[in-house]
């Protein structure tokens, strides 16, 4: 069994490597969504390398986080219009506002590491989650193989739910803050 720091490493390593990938992919298909995308797996690495140890975590989860991580590496289109941008900037900051407010506490597979309510976590229990769901949407809206980024889409929204679940029962105190923020992850909706 790996320890903490083992795992540390390993996630450093990976989103480093995701990171390059899709460098070569923005190389590719430049634009300012794909550059975003490797800008943000360079933050991933950052903030892995940096982050509090877990009390727990969720194996199978982790696997999950590893694989939706991975998913929107597919073909973009090299300048998406003015309307996509627009949604997929507001899904990338709201993304980029939840990764900066949970800092030391951002990890990929369901762990407890702390709850915070600060930020866009005093309005929705998963803000990242709708971030990166946003974010890679208008990604789908603009890639070369809608079908292909469709069926991704899907399954990366099934997992991100599965994940969303997972993390609900795992962290300690998460009763009292579902009575504070309502919302999951859609605002009204669920």
């Amino acid at each position: 069994m790996i320890n903490q720091r083992e795992r540390d490493i390993a996630g450093f390593a990976f989103f480093s490597f995701a990171a390059l990938v899709s460098m070569e992919a923005a190389w590719e298909h430049p634009s300012i969504l794909t550059w975003l995308y490797a800008f943000h797996n360079l933050l991933l690495a950052w903030f892995y390398a940096r982050r509090t140890p877990a009390a727990q975590y969720d194996r199978t989860g982790l696997w999950l986080g590893l694989i939706a991580a991975l998913l929107p590496t597919i073909p973009y289109a090299s300048n998406p219009p003015w309307y996509l941008l627009v949604p997929g900037l507001a899904g990338y900051g709201l993304c980029l506002w939840a990764l900066v407010t949970l800092g030391p506490r951002f990890g990929i597979a369901p762990a407890d590491r702390g709850l915070t309510a600060r930020g866009p976590y005093q309005f929705l229990r998963h803000p990242m989650y709708l971030g990166e769901l946003v974010f890679r949407l208008i990604l789908v809206f603009a890639s070369i193989n809608i079908l292909l980024a469709s069926i991704l889409a899907l399954l990366l929204a099934g997992i991100q739910i599965w994940r969303i679940l997972h993390e609900e029962a795992l962290i300690s105190g998460y009763g009292c803050y579902r009575n504070l923020v309502r919302w999951r992850l859609l605002p009204g909706i669920w």
